[in-house]
Order: C-alpha cells, then sequence, then structure tokens
C-alpha cells in the first residue's frame, strides 16, 4: 500500500481469496481516497466490495452510516475484505484438524494432504505480511474525514495482527505433522524393508542346498549310483529337508534372540 500526493491518498492491497479447490491466490484492490470522493479498482466478483455497493443502494440508513466520509466507505470496504481472511483461515483450520485425525496412522501416508495445507499456509503468510506491515498507513486518510477514524485503523491493526499470530500458530501445527507423517513414514518402509530382508535371509539356507545338489556333479546322496537310501527311497530329500529346516529354524532363533523382529 502506498499512500502519496497531497490531495488524495492512494492504497493498493493484495488481499488473499479463496479459489476452487483450496487455492489461495491474491486479490488486487486499489483506491483513490480525496475530500469528497472515493474511486475503486477491483476485480469484479469481491465480495467485501459488492456488499458495501449492493448496501449503499438498498440500506439508506446503512448508505447514510456509510457515506459520512470517503475515508470511513473506504476503510468499510477495507475491513470487510480483512474479515473475509477469517473465513479462509477457518477452511484452513478444518484442514489442519482432518490432518490431525489421520496424521498418526502409520498405514498411510498424508503427505498430499499436508503439502497442500502448507501450500495454503504459505501463500497467506506471504499476502498477510505486507498487509501488514503497510496498512498502518492507511490512517493518513484520516485527513479526509471530519470525523475521528483512530479507533477503526487500530481495529483493523487489532485484526492483522490476529490473523498474523493465526498464521503463525497454523505454520508450526503443520510443520509438525509433516514431520510426524515423515516419521511414521519411514519407520513403516523400515520395518517393511527389515521383513523383507529377514524373509530372504531366512531362504539363503535352502538356496545353498539347492545350489549345490543342483550341480551336474557326483553329490553324497543325489541320484547317483550309491545314493542314500538308508530310509527308504527318498532318503536323499529328507536328509535335504532337514538340513534346511534345522539351519533356517537356528537363524530364525538368532534373529529373535537379538530382537531383530
Amino acid at each position: 500500500m502506498e499512500v502519496q500526493g497531497r490531495n488524495y491518498a492512494f492504497v493498493c492491497l493484495a488481499v488473499p481469496a479463496q479459489g476452487p479447490q483450496g487455492v489461495i491466490t491474491p486479490r488486487h484492490v486499489s483506491m483513490f481516497i480525496g475530500n469528497d470522493f472515493l474511486v475503486t479498482l477491483h476485480p469484479s466478483g469481491v465480495d467485501a466490495i459488492s456488499r458495501t455497493l449492493q448496501q449503499c443502494q438498498t440500506d439508506q440508513n446503512g448508505r447514510m452510516e456509510l457515506m459520512k466520509s470517503p475515508a470511513y466507505l473506504g476503510y468499510d470496504m477495507i475491513d470487510g475484505r480483512v474479515d473475509g481472511m477469517f473465513d479462509i483461515l477457518d477452511d484452513v483450520q478444518a484442514s489442519l484438524d482432518g490432518i490431525e485425525k489421520v496424521v498418526f496412522n502409520e498405514k498411510k501416508s498424508h503427505a498430499r494432504m499436508i503439502n497442500t495445507t502448507r501450500r495454503q499456509i504459505a501463500e497467506l503468510r506471504r499476502m498477510v505480511f505486507p498487509l501488514q506491515l503497510y496498512l498502518p498507513d492507511l490512517a493518513l486518510a484520516q485527513k479526509f474525514s471530519k470525523d475521528d477514524l483512530c479507533i477503526y485503523f487500530n481495529d483493523l491493526r487489532h485484526k492483522m495482527g490476529k490473523v498474523s499470530r493465526i498464521l503463525d500458530g497454523m505454520k508450526d501445527e503443520v510443520e509438525i505433522y509433516n514431520d510426524t507423517d515423515f516419521a511414521t513414514t519411514s519407520n513403516r518402509t523400515n520395518q517393511i524393508l527389515a521383513i523383507l530382508t529377514i524373509i530372504f535371509t531366512l531362504t539363503l539356507p535352502a538356496a545353498v542346498v539347492a545350489a549345490l545338489y543342483g550341480m551336474n556333479v557326483p553329490m553324497p546322496g543325489a541320484l547317483t549310483p550309491g545314493a542314500w537310501e538308508f530310509l527308504g527311497t527318498f532318503t536323499s530329500l529328507m536328509v535335504l529337508v532337514s538340513i534346511i529346516v534345522v539351519v533356517t529354524g537356528a537363524m530364525a532363533a538368532y534373529f529373535k534372540r537379538a530382537g531383530w523382529f
């Protein structure tokens, strides 16, 4: 926002607005405030300004109240835009509450939901900081009003300070949820890798025995003349399976004792 000139004040604000799918975009509103005029430049569909204009057209008492000075009318329009920010903050807080309910579920990652909310908060902070910094300069428009408007301008500063504090709290909250989601996702991935590693390791004895007895060379107990048959036709098979089971069981017992699973 800039205030310049001796006979008028020029105000330019970029106020956040919520679009489809929760996307936060800036809406630029410019005002020329003078002793007996107020000129606004803004996109169509700015709710706060549209409501003010509609009130002036339909409500005579409200029109007289708003038209008591151009500075007060400008304040009312800006105040409506600032109040609209609290509706956006309510939607963002609802998203944070939804994340809080599911972020501690270790079976699923919620990174997309968290990143969407982080983006909303980042966009709001990027727009709110200049507003909080330059909005107090609007008080220079006091010279275009016979009434004391300090209480109204102080109200604007109070609201912007409240918005800024809420956003700071939301930023800290969403970062906690992001760290929690990252930690739970990493823990879940490590558990899966540990289980797969243990399973693969337990199959090594069978793979070694199968590899040895799969070679095309004479082996004790293999299907060659003089093979083991002291327990019948399947003596070799029973001996090999016993070796695999004993070695695998010994490895599993060691892993269990070491606390690997």
